[in-house]
């Protein structure tokens, strides 16, 4: 996985994530949205020969940085409360 930046100003900035799927810019979309701090989140449609995302954030009141942060925070420990419900449901995830 390769991440470039661009901060289009101090309250915009530009994500590239090359080499992973689309799933995982929805789920970062997902949480930015949730972020009250910010004012729009966005996922570029990808060229489906291409791996690459493009996710753009607006913020208010914090650095887009940090809501982008707080944003993938968010993700993994969800996805984290996840593995543990399923693994719990499947009988501990022995096999």
């Amino acid at each position: 996985m390769q991440i470039q930046t661009t901060t289009e100003d101090e309250r915009g900035l530009t994500v590239e994530i090359t080499g992973e799927d689309f799933s995982l810019a929805e789920i970062v979309h997902f949480e930015l949205l949730e972020e009250k701090s910010v004012t729009f989140a966005g996922v570029l449609p990808p060229h489906p020969l291409i791996k690459k995302l493009v996710l753009r954030v607006r913020a208010q009141r914090v650095k887009p940085e940090k809501a982008f942060a707080n944003s993938v925070g968010r993700a993994i420990q969800t996805t984290q409360e996840l593995l543990e419900g399923l693994t719990k449901a499947l009988g501990g995830g022995s096999s």
